[in-house]
Formats: structure tokens, sequence, C-alpha cells
């Protein structure tokens, strides 16, 4: 088994986890939080830094780390596609996962920040968690344009290769497409279609990649690569 293709596929496993833990703790114990106003959520931080440095570092840091194999061992997967599109699209999966580690490190920050700033100043905490909010939402919350990109880019090349089943692949072109839909503000709801839309996408393809890699390296398109149905 191709050692790429194994920690991929069990990298696309963590990253489904990672949604899973985030989106469990943003329905149980961080509801309140995350529709708060600046002032009560500043509040929130100082006293829930724990689970806010857990659920950041799960859903961000942990998260971006494993995308790397992940979008390494799907670009190796469609090598013998050698189509232009794959290349681009890993380049931005690649893109994203530097981003996200980025907003996690940022966010860490931002909670020490207003936690401190709390103890001595409640308004000129919630005035900076406004500002670093706006900054970490852009990069990773508010818009999901470079995940969009690479999902879609790889889920086209996939559905003419036949890497995965059919079923995810139309998954991947409608999460892609979804992920970029919130580049417009008014969209940004659409959101929650790619966050839920790729717990599922993560797990096929990382089911996909642990069963069928193997040593000696197949090409794309074989019908023993092809779960479609």
């Amino acid at each position: 088994m191709q050692p790429i293709q194994k920690m991929g596929g069990i990298s696309a496993l963590i990253a489904a986890g990672t949604f899973i833990v985030g989106l469990a703790m943003f329905i149980t114990i961080l509801g309140d939080f995350v529709s708060a106003d600046p002032a009560t959520a500043a509040e929130f931080i100082a006293g829930n830094q724990v689970p806010l440095y857990l659920w950041n570092i799960s859903i961000h840091v942990v998260f971006g780390i494993v995308l790397v194999p992940l979008v390494l061992a799907i670009r190796d997967r469609l090598h013998d596609a050698h189509s232009p599109l794959t290349r681009v699209a890993s380049v931005f999966g690649l893109i994203w996962s530097g981003v996200i580690v980025a907003t996690g490190m940022i966010t860490n920050i931002a909670y020490s920040t207003v936690a401190d700033l709390q103890g001595t100043d409640p308004e000129m905490a919630a005035t900076v968690w406004t500002s670093l909010d706006a900054v970490t939402n852009g990069l990773g919350g508010g818009n999901e344009v470079l995940g969009g990109v690479w999902v879609l880019g790889l889920s086209i090349v996939a559905l003419r290769e036949r890497l995965f089943a059919r079923w995810v692949n139309y998954l991947g072109v409608v999460i892609g497409i979804a992920g970029l839909a919130t580049i417009v503000p008014a969209l940004e709801d659409v959101g929650a279609i790619f966050g839920l839309g790729l717990i599922v996408w993560f797990i096929a393809v990382g089911m996909t990649l642990i069963r069928k890699a193997s040593p000696e390296g197949r090409p794309v398109g074989r019908p023993e690569l092809s779960l479609n149905v």
C-alpha cells in the first residue's frame, strides 16, 4: 500500500472528525458564543478559554495540517490524468491548508489578548474582538472560496477519471459550488452546505484511498479503482 495514499485516506477521516467535533461543540457549549454581541463574546472568551482553544485547534490547526497529505494523495492519484485542472486545484488545496492553520494561530492569540483585556478594560476587549473576529472570519470562516475551488476542480477531474464513486464526485461538485458562492456576503449561510457536505465527502474519499491504495500505483480510471455505482 502506497504510504501517501494510506496517509491521505487517514487524513481525510481525521478531517471529517474535526468537522464533527467542531459541529458538536458549536451546537452544545459554544452556540451562545458564536451568536453573541462583542461585549458578551469577550466575557465568554475570558471564562471559557480551554474549550475555545480545543475547538479552534480542532477545526483550524489539526484540520489544516491533515489537509496537506490529503491534497497530495489525491493529486498523486490523479497524476495519470495529465489535467492542468488537477494541478491548479491542488495548489488551491495547499493554499487553503496554510490559510486555515494561520487562522487558527491568529485566533489563539485573539482569545488570549481578549481574555487579558477583559479583566482590565472590557470595552477595549469587545473592540479588539470585533476587529480580530472580522479578520479570522474572513480568512477561515466567512467564506470558503479556496476550499470550494479545490473540491470543485478535483471533483470535475475525478468524474472524468472515475476516481471515486459517481455520487461522491457529484457531491464534490455541489460542495465546490457552495463554497464559491460564499464569496457573496448575502450567501454566507450557504457555507453550511459546504461544511456538512464535506463531512460526508471526506469520509467517502478517505475510505476509498485506504481501501484502494496499492503498491503498484495503478493508474486512475481502471475498473478496479472505481467505486462507481
